[in-house]
């Protein structure tokens, strides 16, 4: 008996995770080191460096005017990549800023930033109702720092279909992205 693709069900997948944590030994080191992890979170012009893409793509911010940004990235923003040559029938790629997040307790022992970023189709097709529901898939980038112990993790949620292998998210390296958020200079 054959099955038919009509047929199937959705598969449930799991969120992609990759952490990277690394611990500082000198107290007075950890809040400037902390700092210069978020600006490199912030900065996307450094990803194209990070070893976030390969040569053949190139990553841009731009405002909700389609305008490139120069700036540390805020909610509503929106992240361009371009590939050099088709991936899955397309050329460029979009995703949204849907929030940049900053928590800080009182007593400075625990500190995090979590940029909220998902692909979408089109950028001057968003609508309220689209933003809330949309189906596609969404990565979640938390850094955080707990004492003298800063973390780095990539959460990736995709929608629920069948096959996972041609979502654009897979393309990034994600665990190498973490590792050098963390890098020490």
């Amino acid at each position: 008996m054959s099955t038919t693709l009509a047929n199937k069900q959705p598969e449930k997948i799991s969120p992609t995770r990759f952490t990277e944590v690394k611990r500082i030994n000198n107290n007075n080191e950890v809040t400037g080191f902390y700092s210069e992890c978020i600006k490199r979170l912030r900065n996307v012009s450094q990803w194209n460096y990070m070893s976030l893409l390969n040569a053949s793509y190139k990553i841009t911010a731009h405002d909700s005017m389609g305008m490139p940004l120069n700036r540390d990235l805020e909610k509503g923003d929106y992240l361009k990549v371009v590939a050099n040559a088709d991936v899955d029938g397309k050329r460029f790629f979009w995703f949204l800023i849907d929030d940049v997040c900053h928590q800080k307790e009182k007593d400075s022992s625990e500190e995090s930033v979590c940029i909220t970023l998902r692909e979408i189709e089109n950028p001057g097709l968003i609508t309220e109702l689209s933003s809330i529901n949309s189906l596609k898939s969404r990565c979640e980038l938390h850094l955080r720092r707990l004492i003298n112990t800063i973390s780095m993790d990539v959460k990736i949620v995709h929608q629920n279909t069948i096959d996972q292998s041609k979502n654009f998210l897979n393309y990034f390296k994600w665990e190498m992205f973490a590792k050098q958020i963390l890098l020490q200079l």
